[in-house]
């Protein structure tokens, strides 16, 4: 039998009429006689008999039905992961970012990602811009989140948001007053902020060189804005960092205030170029660009 043949089977067993099964089928009546029909001459026993004006299933359709119960078990269960997959309920998503934007952007996002896609297995990797954009060109993960510029001939990228660098300090220090820190202030005070091999720390060093300001004299490199924060929070000195660091909302001692010279941060989505994007991946961008703040420009 093929699979047609069972189909209409399967419908005439649990309808148990030929009309009920060819409406479930959304067939005509002769249409599911004539698949029967030949079904049955290639079988050569038959399916159903006649009994007083009704179907009735012979002792070999009964034999049938329990494997063939399985079958259309199965194809249920396939139509419902493929619903699934379709609606991106289902399968796996694997997320690469930098230390401080899986913690500025992240948590909510997937929090509110997996009420809506509770099958969806999700890993986040936590790693350096470079190793980040590496992967997502190698196909190793869905997406990145990292901070631009993004050159690799490998990657798709999308602005996600555009941030700025800020100042955090104490909320009982001096400086939490002003309402905008420039870069002369900082002098004397014990600066913590990212390596000068890191994006933001390139980027503090060339704007502010632009800008005709003292480069500030970092006392204390951090691993992410997120440990500078940390690292403010102890007493250590006063940072600078991605303003986004402060949409975790774990910082409540910290004020953030805004540094002179200006300096945007932008922040972007990646993706492997010439991949089809699954929906869990399209589901999750939607999610992060509905929570990320409006750009600071």
């Amino acid at each position: 039998m093929n699979l047609r043949q069972l189909e209409v089977f399967y419908a005439i067993m649990r309808a148990g009429s030929v009309t009920g099964a060819a409406r479930n089928l959304n067939v005509t009546q002769p249409a599911v006689s004539n698949v029967l029909k030949r079904a049955e001459q290639q079988l050569k026993f038959k399916l159903f008999e006649r009994i007083g004006g009704r179907l009735h299933p012979t002792p070999e359709a009964s034999d049938l039905l329990p494997d063939v119960n399985e079958i259309f078990g199965r194809v249920g269960t396939l139509n419902r992961v493929m619903q699934e997959m379709r609606d991106g309920r289902t399968g796996r998503l694997v997320i690469a970012t930098s230390p401080t934007l899986v913690h500025a952007f992240l948590p909510r996002a997937i929090a509110l990602f997996r009420s809506r896609n509770p099958a969806v297995h999700v890993s986040i990797q936590s790693l350096p811009t470079p190793l980040v954009v590496e992967r997502v060109a190698r196909r190793e993960v869905d997406m990145g989140i990292v901070y631009a510029p993004v050159a690799d001939p490998g990657v798709d990228a999308e602005e996600l948001v555009v941030t700025e660098i800020a100042c955090v300090v104490r909320k009982k220090h001096p400086l939490a007053r002003k309402r905008h820190i420039g870069a002369e202030d900082l002098g004397g005070e014990s600066v913590i902020s990212l390596g000068a091999t890191t994006r933001l720390g390139m980027l503090i060093e060339d704007e502010c060189r632009k800008a005709g300001v003292p480069i500030p004299d970092v006392a204390i490199e951090a691993s992410s804005s997120l440990a500078a924060c940390l690292l403010v929070s102890e007493g250590a000195g006063i940072a600078l960092v991605d303003r986004s660091t402060s949409l975790s909302g774990k910082f409540g001692d910290l004020v953030f205030r805004s540094f002179r010279p200006r300096i945007s941060v932008l922040v972007q989505l990646i993706y492997p170029r010439d991949r089809a994007r699954s929906r869990a991946t399209v589901h999750l961008s939607e999610e992060l660009r509905r929570m990320a703040p409006k750009d600071r420009r």
